[in-house]
């Protein structure tokens, strides 16, 4: 009975998230300097609810997924940036997508506009996060595809006041 009671709570979060996380977002080019996670996952995946890592490599591609930092300010805006190439350091041309998962639930919502160009292997933009994002676990994860293949990138953030 009351694991019901967590599963309930869980989902309830999980609504308040999908409606507000969902609206957040915004295109703009700022300059931000960004800091790199390093860790490689042995398998690369597009499947955003299973993205562990801010970075990935396959036979064709590598890609990087960075953060101002782990702890965003609600209604503040806070950059990210991806930078892909292909396996010989040549810049990569594709598409990236911004997803927000709740770790155990999966994508919760999307960055708008969902899609984004990634161009001479670099995209810079911001979100803002709302103020009833605070204080639940959130991966920003980037899809990235390209002729290359495609991987998705997470990047754990704590939204504080």
């Amino acid at each position: 009975m009351q694991q019901g009671h967590v599963k309930s709570r869980t989902a309830a979060t999980a609504t308040v998230l999908v409606l507000v996380v969902a609206g957040c977002g915004g295109s703009s080019q700022p300059k931000t300097t960004a800091t790199r996670a390093t860790a490689t996952p042995a398998q690369a995946t597009a499947d955003p609810a299973r993205a562990h890592s801010a970075s990935a490599a396959t036979a064709a591609m590598r890609a990087t997924l960075g953060g101002d930092n782990h702890t965003p300010t609600a209604n503040k805006l806070w950059s990210y940036t991806v930078r892909v190439t292909d396996a010989s350091g040549k810049p990569l041309a594709g598409t990236v997508t911004t997803d927000f998962v709740f770790p155990g639930l999966g994508v919760v919502g999307k960055e708008t506009p969902a899609v984004h160009p990634l161009k001479n292997g670099a995209l810079i933009d911001s979100v803002t996060f709302p103020p009833s994002a605070v204080g639940h676990p959130l991966n920003l994860v980037t899809v990235v595809r390209t002729d290359a293949g495609s991987v998705a990138l997470a990047w754990p953030v704590s939204v504080k006041r």
